[in-house]
């Protein structure tokens, strides 16, 4: 499940920028291609996780409302880039800034709000059990 919905993109960016970046060049607005917003939604969810199970388990269960902003934001850029509309500097800026706050995340030196379970799972960070003998052999 997406860290945010359709119904935040159109809070967040109008329902009119979302009709335009899913609406085909020389076709008439109708409708939002809700199966196109919500492809994106889940594209920059899975995104987002890559960065997140470094530190937590994922998918979230509860989602922080600066998460339901980033995966927006995230997702926004993907259907510009991947549409009909070229990202502008707004959102490639908003895009930069979605994932500096996911690297630092990732790096621990951003904590999420509310209740989180730590990624403690086997396979979460293998770099930190590797034998000794590896040490040196990359750098």
């Amino acid at each position: 499940m997406a860290y945010a919905t359709v119904q935040d993109m159109m809070t967040r960016f109008s329902e009119q920028e979302i009709l335009e970046v899913t609406t085909p060049p020389g076709e008439s607005y109708g409708q939002i291609d809700q199966v196109k917003v919500q492809a994106a939604l889940d594209d920059a969810t899975d995104e987002m996780d890559g960065y997140l199970r470094r530190r937590y388990q994922t998918p979230v269960p509860v989602v922080p409302s600066k998460m339901v902003s980033v995966c927006c934001a995230l997702a926004r850029f993907n259907l510009c880039e991947s549409g009909y509309v070229i990202a502008g500097e707004k959102v490639t800026d908003a895009h930069k800034g979605a994932l500096a706050w996911l690297r630092g995340v990732s790096a621990g030196s951003i904590v999420l709000e509310g209740e989180l379970q730590g990624n403690t799972s086997e396979n979460w960070a293998d770099y930190q059990s590797r034998p000794t003998s590896y040490r040196g052999l990359f750098g």
